[in-house]
């Protein structure tokens, strides 16, 4: 469903499906531990990141999630994600995350944006971003893509990076706010 609509160009990115050639930025920043931390599970075993980046998703029933690669330049810096929470309700999720050295260029922003626009294209009525409570940079982007704070769950559940109980935030934005 997506593929068709990938790659997105935004005004420095490319935002695409991962390829097997991603695997080694890919593993850098997904085993980074100031990144991790954000993403509430233990790092991904090599298995895992292998099966990641030449997996093939779909968007066919609630839970189904879509990475996206996000280039700068010829290198992957990134991914963004889009995530079928409820087809009934037609709820989507966001995210997006950064490699360590590309993060404080506007590039999450803008990703972030292309990753909304494209939920709400494929018929998404209502976006989510769930962020861990702590991650304020990434509740700074939710802010700046005309999303609001519509609960901070307090000690919700125990981070599997950290092994610590931890707080959410969830952001929203419905297709008639954009």
């Amino acid at each position: 469903m997506l593929d068709a609509a990938l790659p997105l160009r935004t005004d420095r990115l490319v935002l695409r499906a991962f390829a097997p050639h991603d695997l080694d930025a890919f593993r850098a920043y997904q085993s980074d531990p100031a990144t991790v931390r954000y993403l509430w599970r233990p790092p991904l075993t090599e298995q895992q990141l292998a099966a990641r980046v030449s997996e093939a998703p779909v968007l066919a029933k609630d839970g189904d999630a879509y990475g996206i690669a996000i280039e700068h330049a010829g290198a992957l810096v990134g991914e963004t994600v889009v995530k079928l929470t409820d087809a009934a309700a037609r709820q989507a999720e966001i995210g997006w995350i950064l490699a360590p050295e590309h993060r404080g260029r506007g590039y999450a922003l803008e990703a972030g944006r292309a990753a909304l626009d494209l939920a709400l294209a494929i018929g998404a009525h209502r976006v989510t971003a769930v962020l861990d409570h702590e991650n304020q940079a990434s509740a700074r982007i939710a802010e700046r893509l005309g999303m609001r704070r519509e609960a901070v769950l307090l000690e919700d559940g125990v981070n599997g990076a950290t092994g610590e109980l931890g707080s959410t935030e969830i952001w929203a934005i419905l297709a008639r706010e954009r």
